[in-house]
C-alpha cells in the first residue's frame, strides 16, 4: 500500500512516500529524514483503515464517484430536457473533476465540505471573463445547485446499489433560495425598449423581442426555433426545447404574426444562399445559418439605450405574465400561455389582478343584492 523511495537531487537526498489505496486518488509527501517518511506512512495508513470502518456497501469500494457520473449521463440526464442537460453539464463536470476518482466509500461530509469551499472562493468565472473585473463570490443559490446535484447522484448510486449511507447527511445546507423577481416593463419603458429594439442594427432583435413580450417565451425557446415550427396560417409557433421537457404551442397573433411572415421569408432567403447548408433551418439564424443567432450584445445596448435599468430578458416573460394578470387572466390562464405545470409559479402575479377580482365580486353583489 505505501512505497518509500529515494531520490538524490543536486540540492541532496529526501524519501517520497507514496501511498496507493483503491477508491482513493494517489497520496504522496516527501521528507527529508527516512524515519520521518516511514512514521507518516504509518500514520496515514492508519488513518484510512479507521476510516474503512463507517458503514458502508461493500459493492461501493468498488465504485467511485466518476462511475456514477458515467452511467448519470448515459441512463438519466438524456431523458431531461435539453435546457437542463446543458446546466447539468457544469455540475456534473464539476464534481468529476474534484471527487471522480474517490470511491464511494470514501465520500465523507468534510471531503464534500471543503470541495463546496473551494467553488464559492473561486467565483464567477464568467463575470471576469467578459469585464476583467475581480471575480464575484459564487452565490448561495449557485451552491446550492452544485449540492443539489451530487445529493441527485448520490440518490441514485444508493438506488442502484453502490452504497448505503448519504455523506451529504452531514454537508452543510443550503436553504431554499427564492429569487422570484416582480420586474415588469412600464408602459413608458415598453415604448422606450421597443424603439431601441427597432432601430438596433441587428435587424432580428426587434422581431424576437416582441416574440417574448406577446407570448411569454423564454430566449433560449425562441432562438432554437426551426422554420418549420413556424405555422402561420394557424397562427401558431411550436416551442419544443422547453425548460420542463414538454413541448407547446404558443399563439402568433396581430404584430407578431405580420412580423415572423418577414422573418420566415428572411430566413429562407438566407438558408437557400449557404454554401453549406445547415443540418437545421433556423427561424433566427446567424450569419453563416448554422446556429441560432446571439442577441446578447444587441440586446444590452438596445436596453442601455432605451435607459432601463435592473431589467434581464427574462423579465420579458414577467412582463408577460404581469399584463396578462392585470388584463384580468387566471392563474391558470397564466400557467398555460407560459407553460408551467403548476399554479405555484404563477402566484406572485396574483396581486396585479387585484383590481379585476374586486370588479367581479362587485358585479355579483350587484346581482345578488
Amino acid at each position: 500500500m505505501a512505497t518509500i523511495e529515494k531520490r538524490t537531487r543536486k540540492t541532496g537526498t529526501f524519501y517520497r512516500v507514496r501511498i496507493r489505496v483503491q477508491g482513493l486518488p494517489e497520496v504522496q509527501k516527501s521528507f527529508t529524514r527516512r524515519t520521518d517518511a516511514k512514521i507518516w506512512a504509518e500514520q496515514t495508513q492508519a488513518a484510512i483503515r479507521n476510516g474503512e470502518f463507517r458503514q458502508i456497501s461493500k459493492s461501493a469500494k468498488g465504485f467511485k464517484l466518476t462511475d456514477v457520473i458515467d452511467r448519470y449521463r448515459e441512463d438519466i440526464l438524456p431523458d431531461k430536457a435539453v435546457s437542463t442537460q446543458r446546466a447539468q453539464q457544469s455540475y456534473l463536470s464539476f464534481w468529476q473533476k474534484s471527487l471522480g476518482q474517490y470511491g464511494l466509500a470514501f465520500l465523507t461530509p468534510e471531503l464534500i465540505n471543503e470541495k463546496l469551499k473551494a467553488l464559492a472562493k473561486a467565483g464567477d468565472t464568467r463575470s471576469h471573463v467578459e469585464t476583467d473585473a475581480p471575480r464575484k463570490p459564487k452565490s448561495r443559490k449557485t451552491l446550492k445547485l452544485y449540492r443539489d446535484n451530487l445529493a441527485q447522484l448520490l440518490k441514485y448510486a444508493r438506488h442502484w446499489g453502490w452504497m448505503a449511507d448519504d455523506p451529504l447527511q452531514g454537508v452543510n445546507r443550503y436553504a431554499k433560495i427564492r429569487n422570484e423577481r416582480d420586474r415588469y416593463l412600464l408602459d413608458d419603458e415598453r415604448d422606450a425598449l421597443l424603439a431601441a429594439c427597432k432601430s438596433s442594427p441587428n435587424k432580428q432583435l426587434y422581431p424576437i423581442v416582441v416574440f417574448a413580450l406577446s407570448t411569454g417565451a423564454r430566449k433560449s425557446e425562441i432562438l432554437n426555433l426551426k422554420l418549420d415550427d413556424l405555422h402561420l396560417g394557424r397562427d401558431t409557433a411550436i416551442l419544443r426545447d422547453t425548460k420542463n421537457g414538454e413541448t407547446r404551442a404558443v399563439s402568433v397573433v396581430h404584430h407578431l404574426h405580420e412580423l415572423l411572415t418577414e422573418q420566415a421569408d428572411f430566413a429562407e432567403r438566407l438558408h437557400d444562399e449557404m454554401d453549406t447548408p445547415s443540418n437545421r433551418r433556423w427561424l433566427f439564424p446567424r450569419n453563416d445559418a448554422q446556429a441560432p443567432i446571439d442577441i446578447r450584445k444587441a440586446w444590452e445596448n438596445a436596453r442601455n439605450e432605451a435607459g432601463i435599468t435592473d431589467f434581464r430578458f427574462h423579465d420579458l416573460r414577467h412582463s408577460t405574465a404581469s399584463y396578462l394578470a392585470m388584463s384580468g387572466a387566471s392563474q391558470m390562464e397564466i400557467a398555460e400561455v407560459l407553460g408551467h405545470k403548476t399554479l405555484q409559479m404563477v402566484k406572485r402575479y396574483a396581486h396585479l389582478s387585484e383590481s379585476h377580482v374586486k370588479g367581479l365580486v362587485t358585479d355579483l353583489n350587484k346581482k345578488l343584492f
